[in-house]
């Protein structure tokens, strides 16, 4: 199935996430530079009154408080789940429905946290028109497009790598990971 939603005469979302795009959007993220994905805002009903939204929606590098407000969401999706929502090629999951369908509030707070990027919550106003004006896969590219600016995909790649050489399975990493906190933690109290 072809996306093929109109976005003002700007190429549509999925057409943003080719291969190419998504190198420099790699780019993008590496020299901390925003990534402006177009965007149709046609359900205007839910815009506060002085408030413009543009023709696009801008995602800039995420801040650490921005990032403290997003990882324990994020830890709130299932890790097969989250490689569903993950784009790998260009055609859209059949799968994403059945995860906002899941996940939908979840996925919306994410969206909108990385969007908001800010020390400030998100405004409900915002969540509102971005409902509006969403589809699923609108949903699903800016998801990606914020995993892409906290840098989520190499990290994804080198927990992938160390799970494939490691004779530790999950469960045993994470349990050395607390047993050297807590004899991190006894040997500071013993000093």
């Amino acid at each position: 199935m072809e996306f093929s939603r109109k976005y003002n005469g700007i190429a549509p979302l999925d057409k943003f996430m080719s291969v190419k795009n998504l190198f420099k959007l790699e780019s993008a993220s590496i020299t901390e530079q925003p990534v402006k994905i177009p965007f149709d805002f046609s359900e205007k009903k839910s815009i506060p009154a002085g408030k413009e939204v543009g023709d696009s929606i801008v995602i800039r590098p995420i801040t650490v408080r921005t990032w403290f407000k997003l990882r324990p969401l994020l830890l709130e999706i299932e890790p097969a789940d989250l490689d569903k929502m993950i784009i790998k090629s260009d055609e859209p999951t059949s799968d994403f429905p059945v995860m906002m369908d899941k996940y939908g509030e979840l996925l919306l707070d994410i969206v909108c946290l990385g969007i908001h990027n800010k020390p400030s919550e998100p405004p409900a106003w915002f969540r509102n028109v971005l409902i509006d004006n969403s589809t699923w896969e609108d949903i699903r590219i800016l998801l990606n497009a914020i995993f892409f600016r906290i840098g989520y995909f190499p990290f994804c790649d080198s927990i992938t790598m160390l799970q494939n050489v490691s004779p530790l399975g999950e469960t045993e990493i994470i349990a050395a990971q607390k047993n050297l906190q807590s004899w991190q933690d006894t040997v500071k109290q013993d000093s």
